[in-house]
């Protein structure tokens, strides 16, 4: 039975939420219910489309069946999301809280650019995806979380714009863990796409399943892996 500190926690969500006007605009598909403001009302069915007609494909690579419908809450701009979670990360713009549960800043919002928050919407309904397949995947690894959901929700960087990269000095597994680096963001579509294109779908969902062992997976070590993925981006993209 929940405790009363949970119940507290749960009733001053929700409190929340209404004041902010995220619980009285609804709009529901087959496989989200996305609560909305103001700022979404010409453009909710747009948005939404985009999330359903992207739930096939992600489901369908990495194999994880139907999920629960995901409840996808949106809030006119960061400090309203900061009023919900006081303790979100300041370069953030989204988070999966669950399998069922996405809270965003509206594509909407005027310092966003639309298009990338359509495609960050996506990303967090990875996570929600990954979180189906592994309830303990959660950055655990970091590294992979953040590569699946960037790769699936298509947001690549240009490989010859990043330094590091055109140096020859990828960044260790390691490093993409650390929560202070943001490496990650920028390569981790390569990391995806180096194991999508050379072990296969299976490979993805086999390392979320075991929380990225490349040695049961892939049978390599993390220093092959790294070594690896460079070689696959140097040669797919001419660097």
């Amino acid at each position: 039975m929940p405790t009363i500190n949970i119940l507290i926690s749960i009733l001053s969500l929700a409190i929340s939420c209404t004041s902010m006007g995220q619980t009285d605009r609804v709009y529901k598909t087959t496989h989200f219910k996305i609560f909305y403001t103001a700022l979404d009302d010409t453009n909710v069915k747009e948005i939404a489309d985009s999330l359903e007609n992207s739930y096939p494909k992600i489901t369908s690579n990495l194999q994880s069946g139907d999920l629960p419908i995901v409840n996808v809450h949106f809030y006119e701009n960061i400090a309203d999301l900061n009023k919900v979670f006081p303790n979100f990360p300041i370069w953030a713009v989204g988070q999966a809280i669950s399998v069922s549960e996405i809270h965003m800043i509206s594509p909407n919002d005027s310092k966003q650019d639309y298009q990338t928050m359509i495609r960050n919407t996506k990303h967090e309904f990875v996570h929600c995806v990954s979180m189906k397949i592994n309830s303990t995947i959660s950055n655990n690894p970091r590294w992979l979380w953040e590569s699946v959901a960037i790769y699936e929700a298509n947001l690549p960087w240009d490989p010859r714009m990043l330094s590091y990269l055109v140096n020859q000095k990828p960044p260790s597994l390691q490093k993409l863990n650390e929560f202070s680096n943001p490496n990650i963001y920028e390569v981790g579509y390569f990391i995806a796409q180096f194991i999508v294109e050379t072990h296969g779908t299976t490979a993805l969902k086999s390392l979320i399943q075991n929380n990225g062992n490349l040695k049961d997976t892939l049978n390599i070590d993390d220093e092959e892996f790294t070594k690896q993925w460079f070689a696959f981006v140097k040669k797919k993209y001419g660097l």
